[in-house]
């Protein structure tokens, strides 16, 4: 996507990826609509349009977006959150599904709707690792992620046909101020460890993976799931 005329649409464009793949889009030239929560933009997101909208709200994405057909869209909102069986709250579970799984199908209905996607439109939704690898207290977290397996799977067979190309891309633990701040450093040693690159995977890692996914070089990857965690996911170093 080199092209100045493309334009992406980022979901949650006010999170610490969703921020990153907004300022990666901007610095080679590509046109930003931002979409998060709050009326206005918050200060560092760079974008050429902000849309406020949540899942709850009613549709003005065609009125924002008049005469706008969208190249890419990517989603980078969610959220987390620590459970376990025997701590599950059936609401708290409803309310981190809606937010990691029907919040993108709401959303990418209405842009259908709305004939907002041009008709080769690259998606991309940002998942986890943890989409395949059980994590201690995050059940509901690991549901939700695991649920978009089938959900990027179904989109990119039901949208296929129309030419629009699908994927997922998979961060492992990144090495983000909020993560090092969560984190002890013996926990973040231990990741670096397991790692068979020795480090973290950066947000770069992430931008850069989700930029050839939206761009006109990707012509037929779709229904995949890519991890950026330096092969954290898949290495057993010993």
């Amino acid at each position: 996507m080199s092209a100045a005329c493309a334009t992406v649409a980022v979901f949650g464009a006010t999170g610490a990826i969703g921020r990153a793949i907004c300022e990666w889009f901007t610095e080679h030239r590509v046109r930003v609509v931002a979409i998060g929560r709050a009326e206005h933009p918050p200060s560092g997101v760079p974008c050429d349009h902000w849309l406020s909208w949540d899942a709850e709200r009613p549709d003005n994405f065609s009125k924002v977006l008049a005469g706008v057909q969208l190249d890419a869209a990517v989603w980078a909102q969610g959220a987390n959150y620590n459970d376990n069986i025997r701590t599950f709250d059936i609401e708290a579970h409803k309310r981190i599904y809606t937010a990691n799984v029907t919040y993108i199908l709401v959303s990418l209905q209405m842009l259908l709707n709305g004939n907002l996607l041009a008709p080769t439109a690259k998606l991309c939704i940002i998942s986890s690792i943890w989409q395949n690898i059980a994590k201690q207290n995050k059940m509901s977290y690991g549901i939700t992620k695991a649920a978009l397996q089938g959900l990027v799977q179904s989109l990119a067979i039901d949208l296929g046909g129309s030419g629009i190309l699908v994927n997922a891309v998979l961060p492992g633990a990144l090495d983000t101020p909020m993560t090092r701040a969560n984190l002890s450093s013996d926990q973040i040693a231990r990741l670096e460890q397991m790692s068979p690159l020795g480090s973290l995977p950066s947000l770069a890692d992430v931008c850069n993976l989700i930029g050839f996914l939206c761009s006109e070089a990707n012509t037929g990857i779709t229904g995949q799931f890519i991890a950026a965690d330096r092969g954290l996911s898949y290495a057993r170093l010993f």
